[in-house]
């Protein structure tokens, strides 16, 4: 009987171990899908409690392709990377300013989704800004 019930808690651990379908590399890949190929329109950032507003302005607009580079309307043009570094799903951007500066951007992914995108830049100590973007 003791064997049965300890081949009965195995079981149950094994079976609640084993159930975690997602792992960081899915993570990345769905985020990564999700994220290229479409251009996202910033439509306003958070910081703290001030909020800027750029709906219907002419607005910061960037675009992930499927071949990992990266465009925007400053005219930057580079590479990105979507990672999971400590849990958190991040874009990792590496581009180049109109002088050839390098420039590397680190962005956490908060959300997601087929129209709506949003990250979290952290400016040195500073507070971190909430972006929200659409793609129309």
């Amino acid at each position: 009987m003791k064997q049965l019930f300890t081949l009965l808690i195995a079981t149950i651990v094994l079976t609640l171990t084993a159930c975690n379908k997602e792992t960081p590399a899915t993570q990345t890949t769905v985020m990564n899908n999700m994220l290229t190929n479409k251009t996202w329109y910033l439509d306003y950032s958070v910081t703290g409690a001030a909020t800027k507003n750029y709906v219907g302005q002419s607005t910061y607009f960037v675009t992930y392709l499927k071949d990992g580079s990266v465009k925007d309307s400053d005219g930057l043009t580079g590479i990105y990377t979507v990672e999971n570094i400590y849990n958190q799903s991040q874009i990792h951007v590496q581009v180049k300013t109109l002088n050839g500066n390098p420039i590397e951007q680190i962005y956490d992914i908060i959300s997601v989704g087929d129209s709506k995108l949003v990250l979290s830049k952290q400016v040195a100590s500073g507070t971190p800004t909430q972006l929200y973007f659409t793609n129309k």
